[in-house]
């Protein structure tokens, strides 16, 4: 079905999060397949001995303990309860393994998700015109591709295999069960061992192709955007946000300037107002930077980080914080006050004011 021309924009933070919560992701059960199978080789490789030895002591003991039982109805059952209880034992291990790696698959690729959503019926699926469309769609078209190119490569890697074993395969008519068993492990190892390289090459254009074809689902359009932005404007925990983030980067902006100024000065401990006088810009000094308890900490501990004067001023300090804001002069009532403080610091520094 031909996707909306006019959706032009990628997909924005709550576009992706309410995609999520109704289970729209993007996920390859290609990865799924791929990754379990490796799983399952690696189990076999490195537990390949237990796991034969453990079959001949299952099928012995079967076979010659057994086998001697009367075969009524309560023997029989005796039997399949033995018999389903060793195969549980033996293949429990990696069934449990196998079930961890397959969470883990999905886990890597939608992270942790848990949605009922796409559980619940939806009657507007219910549509011949759209059921048609998803028939003839692209995805149908990449699905149809990978299926025959799975079957095509799947089918050469089989073939491959076999003819290596061909020969083989005829002598194994008078080996014993242990050996013919061996044999067929090495030959399945190999045969799946390619198959599996296979699989994760297609896994991973699988999955490039799922989030390609994901984010051009979520495209939206300009109007959407726009509307989606002034809804999310109305949004108090968005406003708060946005205002955390712009104090955020005023108070970084500030501090960058401290190193530049004249001198702090100080409550000494709850306050800290940092002043700037440059004659050639300004007609009076400047409150560069100014802050209340922890704020006001890091002003002082930049300043004497870069040299910068720190000086005592209760009345000042308290004055300038409540009547001056950050880049703006002060008042004329408070020269003279101020013109002090600098005259003192400029003296330590050899400097006239």
């Amino acid at each position: 079905m031909a996707r909306d021309p006019s959706k032009t924009e990628k997909p924005t933070p709550k576009k992706i999060r309410d995609a999520r919560e109704e289970g729209q992701v993007a996920r390859s059960m290609e990865v799924s397949s791929a990754v379990i199978l490796m799983a399952s080789l690696l189990f076999f490789y490195f537990g390949g001995q237990w796991f034969m030895r453990t079959s001949k002591l299952m099928l012995q003991n079967i076979f010659q303990n057994y086998m001697l039982i009367e075969l009524g109805k309560e023997g029989f059952y005796r039997i399949v309860l033995f018999s389903l209880q060793q195969f549980l034992l033996l293949l429990g291990p990696l069934l449990v393994a196998l079930a961890v790696v397959a969470v883990l698959a999905n886990v890597l690729q939608v992270g942790f998700l848990f949605s009922a959503k796409p559980l619940m019926p939806k009657f507007s699926k219910i549509n011949m015109i759209k059921g048609f469309g998803r028939i003839f769609s692209l995805r149908s078209l990449v699905d149809l591709f990978k299926s025959l190119f799975k079957i095509s490569v799947l089918g050469y890697a089989s073939f491959t295999v076999y003819r290596a074993h061909f020969a083989e395969f005829f002598g194994l008519l008078n080996q014993p069960v242990v050996d013919i068993m061996q044999f067929l492990a090495l030959v399945s190892f190999q045969l799946l061992w390619r198959c599996g390289l296979v699989l994760i090459g297609l896994a991973i254009f699988d999955y490039l192709y799922q989030r390609w074809e994901w984010t051009q689902d979520l495209k939206m359009t300009k109007d959407e955007v726009k509307d989606e932005f002034k809804q999310m404007e109305g949004d108090p925990q968005l406003k708060a946000r946005i205002r955390s983030l712009q104090m955020a980067a005023a108070r970084q902006r500030m501090m960058h300037e401290v190193p530049r100024a004249d001198v702090v000065i100080t409550n000494p401990i709850h306050l800290a107002v940092a002043l700037l006088y440059d004659k050639k810009k300004s007609l009076a000094p400047v409150v560069v930077a100014k802050g209340a308890g922890v704020i006001a900490e890091n002003i002082k501990k930049v300043a004497r980080q870069h040299q910068v004067p720190v000086v005592e001023n209760k009345p000042l300090a308290r004055l300038m914080f409540k009547l001056v804001k950050v880049n703006e002069m002060i008042p004329a009532d408070i020269y003279q006050s101020v013109a002090e403080v600098l005259a003192y610091v400029y003296r330590l520094k050899g400097k006239k004011l």
